[in-house]
């Protein structure tokens, strides 16, 4: 089943989201702190895992915001501060970022430290070696997608060695939007991490409406439904392929640019390139967001007010269980750009694409982070033997701070 993610839109954005898959209660009689909690523990993929060594804390939480609610509390302000204490990206409702550890610790608000913060789909050539392509969300229109593609292709006309493809800001969508460039710089097999869901009425819901008219979504549905409910259900391999039957000439090296909003898909992306990509270095100076790990979300409202909403993550990464999840620190840059931020990141050409052009130039970033990897000059392709991609999590390699 390809994976389908709502990445980190805006409150409005998943307002008018009109998402087949959201869920509405039936009934008004639970309150909807009772609501969160209730479908949090029978379904969200996060819960054994966040809870297993903290539960006399999460009980203590869950009493205090019970007891404060039936004094008088906003619920929808005490169900902010409930998925909050879970520390996960992806578990959202109006508000939570107040109460979220990772998000008072992460210095992510670029907009405040930057003239202007809006980056734009754009692509262009650099100088006569180098050519842009940025890629600011994984959430497109058709007309986008086909922008993206595109894109690609003018790229391949330019005839340039290098490529410098930007990623800041790209807080996810769907996995399907980068498709085009993550066969662009594909240049070796490699075998990922998968991942699996938790079983739930949430989770059947969820594979129901994306894959409900395919055998493997049917059959996935069929054996939720025999097991027991919280159980965890793969897809009986732990780790899947990348493969595509070509490598393209072009480029000859390339740097994905990342910042500390990259997030969900676009993380997905990043991983996917560090293990696929030999040619492509990841730069920037922060950690990705580090909201991936727990995925494919649903959307539900609450019974008292059916415009209040909250996402639910039903599937794990694998990774996670082998304690290499990233979304605690979110994945660290290859190589650390040492610039201050640019002015602005909008449609334009900034320093730091300029910095990564000469950079790339003299190939000091892949012959880095070969030097890191230990791996030698030319390394090892794979033959170019045939099989298409499937998609699902892939792991992490941590990065140093070479300050180059």
């Amino acid at each position: 089943m390809k994976r389908v993610s709502i990445g980190l839109l805006t409150a409005a954005a998943v307002c008018g989201l009109a998402w087949a898959g959201a869920q509405t209660p039936a009934g008004g009689t639970v309150s909807d702190l009772d609501f969160a909690v209730g479908v949090v523990e029978r379904a969200y993929a996060g819960y054994p895992d966040k809870t297993a060594d903290r539960g006399e804390e999460y009980a203590t939480l869950k009493a205090r915001l019970q007891e404060e609610v039936a004094a008088g509390r906003d619920a929808g302000e005490a169900v902010a501060e409930y998925l909050g204490w879970f520390d996960d990206s992806h578990l959202r409702t109006p508000g939570v970022e107040a109460y979220r550890p990772k998000s008072q610790r992460r210095a992510t608000d670029y907009a405040a430290r930057m003239k202007r913060y809006a980056p734009q789909l754009i692509h262009c050539r650099v100088d006569a070696d180098t050519y842009l392509i940025r890629f600011p969300s994984c959430d497109l229109t058709d007309a986008q997608n086909d922008e993206v593609r595109a894109a690609v292709g003018a790229y391949l006309a330019s005839g340039c060695a290098n490529l410098v493809l930007d990623i800041r800001g790209n807080r996810g969508g769907s996995d399907s939007a980068y498709e085009p460039l993550l066969r662009l710089l594909w240049d070796r097999e490699n075998e990922l991490d998968n991942m699996e869901y938790r079983v739930s009425d949430v989770a059947v819901a969820h594979v129901r409406e994306f894959a409900g008219d395919t055998e493997r979504g049917r059959a996935k549905i069929a054996q939720m439904e025999r097991m027991p409910a919280g159980s965890f259900l793969g897809s009986g391999r732990p780790t899947y392929r990348i493969r595509y039957d070509s490598i393209s000439p072009l480029p000859r090296r390339a740097a994905l640019l990342i910042d500390g909003c990259v997030a969900s898909s676009a993380e997905q992306l990043t991983l996917e390139l560090r293990a696929c990509s030999r040619r492509t270095t990841v730069c920037g100076q922060d950690n990705t967001l580090g909201c991936l790990d727990y995925s494919n979300c649903e959307i539900l409202y609450f019974p008292s007010d059916t415009a209040r909403w909250m996402t639910l993550p039903v599937t794990r990464s694998l990774r996670v269980a082998s304690g290499r999840g990233i979304d605690r620190d979110g994945i660290a840059p290859d190589v650390r750009i040492p610039l201050p931020l640019p002015d602005s990141l909008t449609d334009n050409v900034d320093e730091w694409v300029r910095w990564a052009a000469e950079r790339l130039k003299t190939d000091k970033l892949r012959a880095h982070v070969l030097r890191r990897r230990g791996e030698g000059p030319r390394g090892r392709h794979l033959p170019r033997g045939g099989g298409g991609r499937a998609a699902q999590d892939p792991r992490i390699t941590n990065a140093e701070n070479p300050n180059p």
